[in-house]
């Protein structure tokens, strides 16, 4: 079931509808890590100590997004780049009175993200770079060359086939489509 709410800020005349799920938070606590999520008041300690919040202009922190959570607000939070600030250091979790872990809630919204389609480009290019080489980042042949002036030992290879079969049996060949790119 879904209701229609309307945007408070409008950069037109017009306000435009937003799509409200009163059933997502129950998607969310159902879900290994979100089982704090309505036990958050919004007091927001956890953004006050949140390291990235600090320092952005555009992240609002962990409080908006455990916010947007509770109040359904699915395709506007999963579409949202602010879903992708997190460092993953657990400030907001450890400072939060209520024991919320918002660390976890963010996790468990950026695996909803995934798999309803929401990937940020950087993190699809990193799949398709460990589907295709096995690494994060592809290595340029300046770099491997620079690394034999050095002395250093060769790059390990990588066994695609079982990168692939990883890939499959945790659902990351789903977002990574491999292209074919020109060597550096």
């Amino acid at each position: 079931m879904t209701e229609e709410a309307t945007e408070g800020k409008a950069t037109s005349s017009h306000r435009r509808p937003i799509r409200v799920d009163p059933t997502f938070k129950h998607e969310v606590l159902s879900e290994p890590g979100g089982e704090s999520l309505q036990q958050c008041f919004q007091c927001g300690t956890c953004t006050a100590g949140c390291i990235i919040a600090e320092y952005s202009d555009d992240y609002k922190g962990p409080r908006k997004i455990i916010r947007m959570a509770q109040l359904g607000l699915v395709d506007e939070l999963l579409s949202s780049p602010e879903l992708w600030f997190c460092a993953t250091c657990y400030s907001c979790t450890e400072v939060c009175p209520q024991g919320v872990a918002a660390k976890d809630i963010i996790r468990v919204l950026q695996n909803l993200a995934v798999k309803k389609g929401y990937v940020p480009q950087g993190y699809q290019k990193i799949a398709e770079n460990i589907m295709k080489t096995g690494w994060a980042q592809k290595t340029s042949k300046f770099k491997l060359k620079k690394r034999e002036k050095q002395g250093l030992p060769p790059l390990p290879e990588t066994n695609l086939e079982e990168v692939e079969k990883l890939m499959k049996v945790t659902g990351l060949d789903d977002i990574a489509e491999p292209k074919e790119e020109e060597e550096d």
